[in-house]
């Protein structure tokens, strides 16, 4: 039994940020259109306010089975190590035998980013100044991300280490910024990039006319977006029915009765044709949360493990 391994490395010379966009376009799409096939996520919490997490999907019924184990380690920062770390591995779609084993921390942050760009390009396609907040893996992804969706913006970024910022900044072509609170009232979308349990930016910073996005609130407990926030905005979630369990300030504002859990659309609706609660206007406040989705995962690895065969790239190991 032979697998293909492989590395970030390996990753990264093969998915650029502008084939992940064209990845999480076909995911969502084939979500939305019911083709794809997505079972619930799984949650594992552990010690210190670290989760594990289990993705499992096929962008078919017939395609291959693609599976993801990792996990949110916050207490990671003061070890020095990254606070998340995956593993992916695909399946054969004829006979269920592995067939590769994937990096899967650079397959999340470069998807997880395109997945972000390709849903600010629905609801913020404009947008002009673009803020994310967040010095780790996820915030350097929707940086270049951006770069690609949204190449005429000026791209800022906000961190309480403000050295990290300035560094980021540097290598990415952005602004690092010291005045959060006005950093948000100018930015035209927001992006959220912290596993923060509580919110790290105010409601009453968001003017009229932004779009806040949060990829941090991926857990019940993680809820870095306020969730009064949610309603006063036309509200946008990756997948429906992980937000309405997973996704903390969802979470929050559905129990306490003040967001109407059906006037929340997901983005593969709007791909394949759903209109939003409401007709969007120029003053209208838009908040997108991602919680993450199997189906994302078994899109890259598709596109990936195509090129690194043609490629043949990686590393041949025998399992068997």
């Amino acid at each position: 039994m032979t697998v293909r391994i492989l590395s970030a490395t390996d990753v990264r010379s093969i998915f650029t940020p502008q084939l992940a966009l064209e990845s999480q376009r076909e995911a969502f799409t084939r979500l939305g259109a019911g083709e794809a096939v997505q079972p619930p996520r799984l949650l594992v919490p552990g010690p210190d306010s670290s989760v594990s997490f289990c993705y499992s999907s096929r962008l078919a019924p017939d395609a291959p089975a693609v599976s993801k184990f990792g996990s949110v380690n916050p207490a990671n920062a003061a070890r020095g190590r990254g606070a998340v770390h995956s593993v992916i591995t695909v399946l054969d779609a004829e006979t269920g035998e592995p067939r590769a084993i994937i990096n899967g921390d650079s397959v999340t942050g470069l998807r997880t980013a395109a997945a972000t760009s390709l849903a600010m390009q629905q609801l913020a396609p404009g947008a002009r100044r673009i803020l994310v907040v967040g010095t780790g893996a996820q915030a350097r992804a929707h940086l270049d991300a951006f770069a690609v969706s949204h190449p005429d913006a000026e791209l800022q970024i906000y961190g309480r280490d403000h050295a990290a910022a300035t560094e980021i900044a540097g290598s990415h072509g952005a602004v690092a910024m010291t005045d959060l609170e006005q950093a948000v009232r100018d930015a035209d979308i927001v992006v959220l990039c912290t596993s923060s349990l509580t919110p790290v930016i105010e409601d009453a910073w968001v003017t009229d006319g932004t779009t806040v996005a949060s990829v941090g609130s991926f857990a019940p407990d993680r809820v870095e977006l306020p969730p009064s926030l949610l309603t006063r905005s036309t509200v946008v979630v990756d997948y429906r029915p992980s937000a309405l369990t997973d996704s903390g300030p969802v979470v929050e504002a559905v129990a306490s009765g003040s967001v109407d859990p059906d006037r929340i659309t997901d983005l593969g609706s709007l791909l394949t044709g759903a209109t939003l609660d409401r007709s969007p206007t120029p003053t209208d406040v838009n908040v997108y949360l991602s919680v993450g989705v199997g189906v994302q995962d078994a899109a890259a690895a598709a596109m990936i493990l195509t090129a690194a065969e043609a490629q043949d790239a990686g590393t041949q190991a025998d399992l068997g």
